[in-house]
């Protein structure tokens, strides 16, 4: 194969990349099995090595790939030149996903988790009985991202028949046999342990890979063209973009790493990462370890990065068309949005498995849920589909204390819900005050903001409930018996706050008004979940 490439396609590096790698990760490979048979084949170094053997797989499946006919004819549609379709963004995070099953497939496998739950969909006669031990939680999270890859590969096949015609074979094949291998699985835990089953189970893990490495293969090659045709509109079009702002210009190391920076969007991982440290405070009822802690904010920020670099990948069509995101990396040309895609990826899955080897796996998972719904749910479907989007979108931002809160317990207390709940219904008047002051740029990209689609006045209108209903649920935390007096003071005086800024701007309607209860909505949260930290620590 590396004779080939080099011999053949030396001018393609995306085929002679993964060929010369594949001596270097077959010489890896063959010294990780040493290791296992060294070690007498413990958990890390099995997982270790099954992978490996999935990475080149998987590399041999891109060349493949890469290596075949164009496709072209009446399978594949004229590409559009106003807006870049959001199918490739589905197809990486599909196959990073199967990728992220895989490793905690081989995982459950090496330690024997595999057994550690009879009955499905069931878990031991229950539905999700984590906390039960750490077998039972790695039986439960790789069960849980096997749907959530189901649910993957079959909304990729969905959309592989509207947006992509030429892939949609590889799509509807690769959703069969996520469905397949999800039954094998299930006869596994039903029938109990069996060299065949075993055999067939990871036989499907192989078949599922290779074919989501291949339709990411293909569909990356069908996309060539519409890039070039993209860095053509760059050039033709230069004049157009910011002063100083020149594509494909050279630029230095530290304006590249700063770019990357702005992608992971610091202002907003800076208020999870408060929430998530505050909830580890509360759930501690002290000071907890300080790796416990250094790895949980680590792990958070990594998810947080992600989900935001992956969020500039999918809306870089629309971000170029608002003031307000026009000078982000992407728009502006400082990076390819296939780096931001892959950043944000890497990104993730190094929050998922920093977390589940530091934290534990509850923590990881939810982490990862989190991104998960933030891209798949709030930005490639609801944001641009319904005024609500920001309503069930929110959820991706709310699941931050969650996670601060299992991190120590390693559970879902009833603390962590309450704290999800606040930042849920916290997020709508946060939001809308925002698109209030950015009602015309957000009706120019198309997006249905609540202004746009319902009015300025119902907008101000529902901030006000919303604001009420957050002030009610503080309240409620107290009377609980979650926290104390003291977190009640503090509660009562700043929702009087913000429900004061909200009845101005209901009665004002002005964009200072609104500009003043957005900046305000940010400082409520932090002083409420400092109030509760402080509570729990003089109060106990």
């Amino acid at each position: 194969t590396v004779v080939a490439a080099w011999g053949w396609g030396r001018s393609r590096r995306a085929v002679l990349t993964p060929a010369t790698l594949i001596p270097l990760m077959l010489a890896a490979q063959i010294g990780l099995g040493a290791w296992v048979v060294w070690l007498e084949t413990p958990a890390v170094p099995v997982m270790i090595h099954l992978t490996f053997a999935m990475i080149i797989l998987g590399m041999l499946n891109w060349i493949t790939a890469l290596a075949g006919p164009e496709l072209t004819g009446p399978g594949t549609p004229a590409r559009s030149t106003t807006r870049p379709s959001r199918f490739p963004a589905l197809v990486y995070g599909t196959t990073a996903a199967v990728f992220l099953l895989l490793l905690v497939g081989a995982y459950v496998r090496a330690s024997g988790a595999g057994w550690a739950c009879v009955g499905f969909p069931d878990c031991n006669g229950q539905a999700l009985p984590f906390g039960s031990g750490p077998a039972v939680d790695l039986h439960l999270t790789h069960r849980l991202l096997a749907f959530v890859v189901g649910g993957l590969a079959f909304a990729t096949a969905w959309q592989a028949r509207r947006v992509l015609p030429g892939v949609a074979r590889l799509a509807n094949v690769l959703a069969g046999l996520v469905l397949v291998q999800i039954g094998i699985g299930a006869v596994a835990v039903l029938g109990g342990p069996g060299w065949v089953v075993q055999s067939a189970h990871v036989a499907g893990a192989a078949a599922v890979w290779s074919m989501a490495v291949a339709l990411a293969g293909r569909t990356w090659r069908t996309g060539r063209t519409e890039d070039s045709q993209s860095v053509a509109d760059d050039r033709s079009t230069a004049e157009e973009r910011p002063a100083g702002v020149t594509v494909g210009a050279r630029r230095s190391a530290r304006e590249t790493a700063a770019a990357y920076v702005q992608l992971t969007k610091p202002r907003v991982m800076g208020l999870l990462l408060i929430t998530t440290l505050a909830a580890m405070l509360m759930a501690e009822r002290g000071f907890p370890p300080l790796p416990l802690i250094l790895f949980t904010l680590l792990g958070g920020a990594l998810a947080a990065g992600g989900a935001g670099a992956i969020n500039h990948y999918i809306d870089r069509d629309v971000d170029e068309l608002m003031g307000r995101t026009a000078t982000r990396p992407i728009p502006c040309g400082l990076l390819p949005p296939r780096n931001a895609l892959t950043f944000g990826i890497v990104l993730g899955a190094s929050s998922f498995a920093l977390m589940a080897l530091t934290v534990n796996l509850l923590a990881a998972s939810l982490s990862l849920l989190a991104l998960l719904f933030y891209v798949f749910v709030y930005s490639l479907w609801l944001k641009r589909l319904t005024s609500i989007n920001i309503v069930i979108g929110g959820a991706a931002g709310a699941v931050p204390p969650v996670v601060g809160v299992a991190a120590v317990t390693n559970e879902i207390s009833p603390l962590a819900m309450f704290l999800f709940t606040i930042i849920f219904i916290w997020t709508p008047p946060h939001f809308w005050a925002l698109s209030l002051l950015m009602r015309r740029q957000y009706a120019a990209a198309g997006i249905p903001m609540l202004p746009i689609v319902r009015g300025d006045d119902e907008t101000r209108r529902q901030i006000l409930w919303y604001s009420l209903a957050m002030v009610a649920l503080t309240i409620v935390v107290f009377w609980a018996g979650l926290l104390g007096a003291l977190y009640l003071v503090a509660a009562l005086v700043l929702g009087g706050l913000f429900v004061w800024y909200a009845v101005r701007l209901l009665c004002e309607a002005t964009d200072p008004a609104a500009r003043r209860l957005f900046r305000y909505s940010m400082l409520y949260l932090a002083l409420l979940f400092t109030a509760m930290v402080v509570d729990r620590q003089v109060l106990g």
